[in-house]
Formats: structure tokens, C-alpha cells, sequence
């Protein structure tokens, strides 16, 4: 599809749907990577499974931590050459891969529509089940604005019928979010969490498009296999780095700010704040320090407000050989239990103010 020059790609059942779906598998493996083995030493519980996750009750207001020192990254790259299984963390030979594109950074903008309004469909799946669940209350935001606070009402807004489907306007080619409540099912495979999604493209005339629900039993597998107890009411962001033509970058580290300007940094506690990339192959690696050639990272563990909050996500990288600055930068909703799911492209002309520009 084209949106100011650039084709992005679609979320169509024929289409990319499966990027998203990874990225969601990566935010539940990211979970349980992120804080295994990062506890007291104690062996922490399994969640049996529930709309608010179960887990240790955290804080929303417990303190930001110092981040450490910053590694030296490498400049940013794309996977010529990777080895997802080197032991080193690094995975891939900086000499022999091939520069990741940035040409277009700091000049394109949010897509602009035609102003045309296309009527489409959205039919959300489980991501890991592919099932459909009816009765869903989905909050859709033709304006790509979600809100802190929002609520959804069966009564009055969209539900999901019995094939998942519903039916959405939105300007052809612009920007959309959405978001999926919580709904409370006879068992955790029909229980559903949270999820909200930004920056999705329109399409420019009538079709369906795949979007995203995620079920306690899934939120709960990768944990229940690994010992691992999520924190109750926390937030979830994950996504993928993308340069100029849309490949995934090796080489960028995550950090996300709240709205006055404060890090969310990473934490030594099992119910703190874990920042995770990926291995190359789509699995989370405690020890690779910046995204991998297949772009994935994942934040878990986020303490929020009880109604939500807006964060700044950032992704730091260097480019050709350049000094390290902030590559990506958005303004994204975050609610607890939820997965909040953000795709980073190149620094945009109309970029949010992040706090790592302003320095």
C-alpha cells in the first residue's frame, strides 16, 4: 500500500498478518525471559489465568532504577550474515552486512489520506489460536488517537460478531488504531486480555483486515512453562524496528519515557521493568544487548496508572558509522494487562517531542 511514498504492509488474512502475530510471541516469551531468573532467588508462582493475569500486585508507583552503563552498539544493520545461535549476544560480522537503510530519515510524515472514507472489515483472532470469540468489545480510533481512560460499553460500541468481524470506516490509506477489551470467558482460552494497536494503515477500498486479541491461556503458556509469575495490572510494549525499506534493523536499543520525561528503566527485580531483544530467530535472548537482525524487542513489566497512560517509545541506534541518537520515536498508549504494539519506523518529520530529541 502506498502512504507518502512509502508501501507499507498490510494486515490482511493473505496478507503480513504473521509480523504482527510474531511480535505478540515475542512480547509473551520477552515476558517470561525477561524476569526469570531475575528475582530473589525465590521460585515465583504460576498465574492460573484470569482477565487481570493473576501474579504478584505491583505499585504503579514504584521508583525508575538507574539503567547502568550504555554499551557500545554497532551501527545499524540488517541480518546479512547473522547467526541467531552465536553464544556472543553479537550474531552477526559488521564488517560483511550491508548498512540498514536510513535515506529517508527526518523526512516522511504520518500518511496523509484523500480524504475518502473506506468502509472494511476487521476481523480479530486470537493470535496464537486463530480463533474468533463473539462478544468482543473493540474501541476503534479512525483518528489513530486512542484514549487514556476509554472505555467500552457492549451496548453502545463494536462487538465482535460470531465470525470476529466488525465493521469500520476509517480515511483510505491514513492511520488507525484500535483496542480490545478484556472479556471474562468460562475458561482462559475464552478469557481475553488486553491489546491496542497504533499506527495501522487504512486500506484504500474494501476488504478485510486481521486484527489482534490474546487470550489468558496464551498471555499465561510461556510463563507456565518457565516458573515465571508476571506482574499483575502491568503493561506490555513490543514491536519491531524498521528502516527505510521496511527490513528489519540489527543494532537498536529501546527506551521508553513517560509523559514528563522520566525513564522506564530496567529493573534487577522479578516484578521490574525488563527491556528484551531477540535472537535473530524470533526468541528472546537475556544475553543480546540491542535488536537482532530480526528487529523484535519487547518491554515487559510496566507499572501504569489505573487508567492508562501516554509513554514515549525511542529506538537509539547509530547511523553509517554516526554518533548514537534516537532512530524512532512515537507516542504510545499503555493500559495495564495489556499489550500495547508498536511498529518503529524511521524518524518522522512530524515525530511526537520525546524526550531523547530534546537533548
Amino acid at each position: 500500500m502506498e502512504a507518502n511514498g512509502v508501501v507499507r504492509r498490510g494486515r490482511t488474512r493473505n496478507g503480513d498478518g504473521a509480523m504482527t502475530k510474531r511480535i505478540f510471541l515475542g512480547a509473551l516469551l520477552a515476558l517470561a525471559v525477561g524476569a526469570c531468573g531475575d528475582d530473589d532467588g525465590t521460585t515465583p508462582g504460576v498465574d492460573a489465568g484470569g482477565v487481570d493475569g493473576g501474579g504478584e500486585e505491583v505499585d504503579s508507583s514504584t521508583p525508575d532504577v538507574d539503567a547502568g552503563p550504555t554499551l557500545d552498539q554497532p551501527s545499524l544493520q540488517l541480518g546479512d550474515g547473522a547467526d541467531p545461535t552465536d553464544p556472543t549476544g553479537v550474531g552477526i560480522d559488521p564488517g560483511s552486512a550491508e548498512p540498514a537503510d536510513y535515506a529517508c530519515f527526518g523526512m516522511r510524515s504520518e500518511p496523509a489520506s484523500d480524504g475518502a472514507a473506506t468502509e472494511f472489515t476487521l476481523q480479530v483472532r486470537e493470535f496464537r489460536t486463530d480463533e474468533v470469540i463473539e462478544g468482543l468489545c473493540v474501541r476503534f480510533y479512525d483518528d489513530n488517537a486512542p484514549v487514556v481512560g476509554d472505555t467500552c460499553d457492549p451496548e453502545s460500541d463494536l462487538v465482535t460478531d460470531a465470525s470476529g468481524n466488525v465493521t469500520v470506516t476509517a480515511p483510505a490509506g491514513g492511520w488507525y488504531a484500535y483496542r480490545v477489551f478484556p472479556k471474562m470467558g468460562p475458561s482462559p482460552a475464552l478469557t481475553i486480555d488486553g491489546s491496542v494497536q497504533i499506527n495501522e494503515p487504512a486500506p484504500t477500498s474494501s476488504s478485510t483486515v486481521e486484527g489482534n486479541s490474546i487470550s489468558a491461556a496464551t498471555l499465561n503458556l510461556i510463563p507456565t512453562v518457565l516458573g515465571f509469575r508476571r506482574a499483575a495490572g502491568t503493561a506490555i510494549v513490543a514491536g519491531t524496528v524498521f528502516d527505510c525499506n521496511e527490513d528489519p534493523v540489527y543494532g537498536a536499543t529501546i527506551r521508553i519515557y513517560r509523559a514528563d520525561g522520566t525513564l522506564i528503566a530496567e529493573g534487577s527485580a522479578n516484578n521490574d521493568p525488563h527491556y528484551r531483544y531477540f535472537d535473530g530467530d524470533e526468541f528472546p535472548s537475556a544475553e543480546q544487548p540491542w535488536s537482532h537482525a530480526d528487529g523484535l524487542f519487547a518491554v515487559a513489566n510496566i507499572p501504569v496508572g489505573a487508567d492508562g497512560e501516554f509513554v514515549f517509545v525511542e529506538a537509539w541506534g547509530k547511523r553509517a558509522d554516526g554518533e548514537l541518537e534516537v532512530v524512532s520515536c512515537e507516542r504510545m498508549p499503555v493500559f495495564g494487562s495489556t499489550i500495547s504494539i508498536i511498529n518503529l519506523q524511521p524518524l518522522r518529520s512530524d515525530a511526537p517531542a520525546c524526550p531523547g530529541l530534546s537533548g
